[in-house]
C-alpha cells in the first residue's frame, strides 16, 4: 500500500510547486512591468502598481499627485533578478533595487522601492508604504 501515499504525495507537491510557481510568476510580471515603468520615465504606470497606503504617501509628498512626487525620486530600474514570495508578500531583488510586493483582490502591487539591507535592521526603502 506504500505506493499510493507515494503519488498522492508526489501530486500534491507538483500541484503545490504550481501555485508557487504561478504566484512567482504574478510577482515578478509586476516587477518586470514597474521596473519598465520606471526604465521609460512612465510614472503614471508605476504609481498605478503601488499599493493604496503607498500611493497615498507618495500624494502627500506633493500636491500635484504620484507621478510627480514618484518622478523625483531616481529610483533604479535594472532588471528582475530573483523572487521570493511568502503568502501575500514578496520580495524581487533587481540588479540595483529591491522591491517589496503586496498581494491584494486586484492583484500584486508595489509597497516599496529603491530599497536597501541595513544588516540586521529594516531595509531602507526611498519609497515606502505597505
Amino acid at each position: 500500500m506504500p505506493a499510493p501515499r507515494v503519488v498522492i504525495a508526489v501530486a500534491a507537491a507538483v500541484l503545490a510547486s504550481g501555485c508557487a510557481s504561478t504566484q512567482t510568476d504574478s510577482v515578478r510580471s509586476t516587477a518586470d512591468a514597474f521596473v519598465a515603468a520606471i526604465a521609460k520615465g512612465d510614472a503614471r504606470a508605476a504609481c498605478d502598481l503601488l499599493t493604496p497606503k503607498t500611493l497615498r504617501r507618495m500624494e502627500a509628498l506633493r500636491p500635484e499627485g504620484c507621478p510627480a512626487a514618484l518622478g523625483t525620486l531616481k529610483l533604479p530600474s535594472a532588471a528582475v533578478r530573483d523572487v521570493e514570495v511568502w503568502g501575500d508578500a514578496a520580495q524581487v531583488r533587481t540588479g540595483g533595487d529591491t522591491l517589496f510586493l503586496r498581494e491584494f483582490e486586484q492583484g500584486w502591487r508595489i509597497s516599496g522601492a529603491g530599497c536597501t539591507p541595513r544588516g540586521d535592521q529594516p531595509y531602507d526603502c526611498v519609497l515606502e508604504g505597505s
